[in-house]
């Protein structure tokens, strides 16, 4: 054994082994319409990464020859990236189960008409 890690796992009679995936968490941009202090990627306003729709698209293709089942949809407020719709759109067609983790006030942006119905819809 040559870490500490490991010396544990056999001390207590312990297999580590990995299993499949079943998520699949994508931070698709740190703009956010909120800035907390707690935020783990700093997200916020004046933030502007964003990934792209050509990014997605690779992702997309990547996940179709998974078994992964969810895929569970972070910024930021993802909802903020232009193609997130898309996105959701497009995972939901491969019957991916999507989490949007959404921060509510999101709904009362400018753009966002049709957000809960989309999101209830999806």
């Amino acid at each position: 054994m040559n870490n500490e890690f490991q010396k544990v796992l056999q001390a207590h009679n312990l297999v580590f082994e990995r299993k499949a995936a079943r998520v699949l968490q994508l931070n698709i941009g740190r703009k956010c319409n909120q800035t907390c202090a707690h935020c783990h990627v700093n997200a916020g306003p004046a933030r502007t990464e964003m990934m792209t729709r050509e990014t997605m698209e690779k992702v997309l293709a990547w996940l179709h020859a998974t078994e992964i089942e969810v895929v569970d949809i972070t910024g930021g407020a993802p909802e903020m990236n232009p193609h997130f719709r898309w996105l959701v759109e497009a995972a939901k067609s491969q019957n991916r189960h999507v989490m949007d983790r959404c921060n509510l006030t999101i709904l009362f942006e400018p753009n966002q008409d049709g957000l809960a119905e989309f999101l209830a819809k999806h």
